[in-house]
């Protein structure tokens, strides 16, 4: 058995279920063990834990974000490769056969992402270049991206198309679905527990690809549906703040500019966004 799953979960229990679900369909016998950490605060649903007696339940008593959470089950991690999958994503394809051949194939290949569906069946803009302030405008979630999804300056920064059938090197995948290289991790380290939600996954890419591990887009994995949004509408506010947030975070970590000008604009920006962003929450 070669792949452990990590399924960071808060507040998400019935999309937990289906995810769970998916596992169990789909090649099981490549699973060695799923880890659950809960940072919903809350008791898990008993008929949830009776439904999966083999998954290990990890609650905390606090929400101690994506990062920290996703460690925790890392250190306990014994299979040769790690599956991070969002509770609110279904394995609706094979995965675990397909890769297991190929990353034993590809010894270089730290971190892959599989092919991501979003709801209604398009491909999902899993697979980007590292983000630049461009990406406020052009990003996978920015009004323009979604108005006019073809234009070249959103295809710059998104990279996922249905014109990719083949594994293609690219900066940083989706931790919605991502599978890492034990070993790796090994020489890389774990995620930056400063990155409470959001981000963490870029900057994780972004220090493997710096220790000369390749960071790669497999579109004949999977597929995996990526349900977006019901992970975190139980926290809307602390999503949004936490998104800005990390950014800004990301923008300083990375940031060569002269004084770090680039990391204050992108202060500036994010703090302007969020403050449009949140109103319109507001005033929902």
């Amino acid at each position: 058995m070669s792949f452990d799953v990590i399924i960071v979960n808060y507040s998400c229990h019935e999309a937990l279920g289906r995810c769970l679900s998916g596992l169990e369909r789909w090649e099981r016998s490549k699973l060695d063990t799923v880890y659950v950490v809960d940072n919903s605060q809350t008791s898990f649903p008993d008929d949830l834990v009776r439904q999966f007696p083999g998954v290990i339940w990890l609650a905390n008593n606090e929400n101690v974000g994506f990062a920290r959470a996703v460690n925790q089950a890392l250190a306990k991690a014994t299979a040769p490769y790690v599956c991070l999958l969002n509770p609110d994503a279904e394995v609706s394809g094979p995965l675990w056969g397909p890769l297991e051949e190929w990353l034993e194939r590809n010894s270089r290949v730290g971190i892959v992402g599989p092919k991501i569906l979003n709801t209604d069946g398009s491909i999902q803009g899993s697979a980007r270049t590292f983000p630049t302030l461009a990406t406020a405008f052009f990003g996978r979630t920015a009004l323009i991206s979604r108005l006019f999804p073809d234009n070249p300056f959103t295809k710059t920064n998104i990279l996922t198309s249905r014109s990719i059938c083949e594994a293609t090197d690219v900066d940083w995948v989706s931790g919605a679905c991502m599978i890492v290289r034990r070993s790796a991790v090994k020489d890389v380290g774990p995620m930056d527990q400063k990155f409470f939600l959001y981000w963490e996954d870029c900057d994780w890419c972004t220090r493997f690809r710096s220790a000369g591990w390749k960071i790669v887009y497999h579109p004949g994995a999977g597929p995996v549906v990526h349900h977006v949004g019901q992970a975190s509408k139980n926290a809307r506010w602390l999503a949004l703040y936490h998104f800005h947030r990390s950014a800004v975070l990301l923008y300083w970590k990375y940031d060569r500019t002269p004084a770090r000008i680039g990391s204050l604009i992108a202060l500036a920006g994010a703090t302007l966004r969020c403050g449009v962003l949140g109103l319109k929450l507001a005033l929902r």
